[in-house]
């Protein structure tokens, strides 16, 4: 375990003989005391010792406050005429608890972070195939609502295996990364996008009618082509398949997740086998 790092302590007090009185009783070999705090000072102070009301130094609670007297808040309250030993003491348990409460933030964004990254697709920023499965359940399992009803949209690039095969896998990010930026840029606030996997991103829409549902998927699509001619393969083309869920305006829940994907993916197949670069929907309606 690595060795505790040195104590550094603030000292903020009305006079000038005070404040070097209490710098004499906390100076030591693994204690830092500043009487003014240092422009850029850098790590933060661990604690304050101070008689003023007001220091306007913390920030989240860190650091902590020895409060010498009555005159303002502190996490350590000691008289006036405080004994040394009091003062050391106090410091002493004080620093104690300030770290842990950094190791507590540290560990807490930590896990975070890995959250974050538990559910982003590394490739191209996007929410993963773990993050799709959890918003459209949470989707489907919503009532029908003034939002309109739940679309899901299946998008895959046409012959992207062609791309890795003769270009390269570097070229293929290449055009995964211009694919997801070209989609997200695309959607509206409330839409969702993620990388399902390979060459395949899912949307889901909260759409009035299956005709603002078209509209918003074949937008989606047919900006690529715009977007693939900033890359080395600018002839490139995506097919789409869609599916609404069933809404009859009462508080029942949507169709099942399995359901809806199942027959989006049906949509998506029939626009590949029709020949590709197109949207398909409901009643296999072709939207090219």
């Amino acid at each position: 375990m690595d060795a505790p790092s040195p104590t550094t302590i603030l000292i903020l007090a009305r006079q000038p003989e005070t404040a070097q009185h209490w710098a004499q009783v906390l100076a030591g070999p693994e204690t830092t005391v500043w009487q003014a705090m240092p422009e850029a000072a850098h790590p933060r102070p661990d604690l304050i010792v101070t008689d003023r009301a007001e220091i306007g130094i913390r920030e989240a609670g860190d650091p902590a406050v020895v409060r010498i007297g009555d005159d303002g808040p502190g996490d350590a309250r000691l008289p006036a005429d405080c004994a040394p030993r009091e003062l050391r003491l106090a410091c002493q348990l004080l620093v104690q608890i300030v770290r842990l409460r950094r190791r507590e933030r540290q560990a807490a964004e930590i896990q975070r972070k890995l959250s974050v990254q538990a559910l982003t697709d590394p490739l191209t920023g996007l929410p993963n195939r773990r993050a799709w499965d959890a918003t459209l359940q949470e989707r489907a399992a919503a009532p029908a609502n003034s939002r309109g009803q739940l679309c899901l949209a299946i998008l895959d690039l046409d012959r992207f295996k062609q791309i890795n095969d003769i270009h390269g896998h570097a070229i293929g990010d290449e055009v995964l990364r211009a694919t997801a930026q070209a989609v997200y840029d695309n959607l509206r606030q409330d839409d969702f996008v993620a990388r399902l996997g390979g060459d395949e991103f899912g949307l889901l829409l909260w759409v009035p009618d299956e005709e603002v549902a078209a509209a918003v998927i074949e937008r989606v699509r047919a900006s690529l082509p715009a977007r693939f001619a900033r890359t080395v393969l600018p002839q490139l083309t995506a097919s789409a398949g869609y599916r609404l869920a069933e809404c009859n305006g009462t508080a029942s829940p949507l169709p099942s997740p399995e359901s809806l994907y199942t027959a989006a993916d049906a949509s998506l197949r029939e626009a590949k086998r029709r020949g590709r670069n197109r949207t398909l929907g409901p009643g296999v309606r072709d939207s090219s």
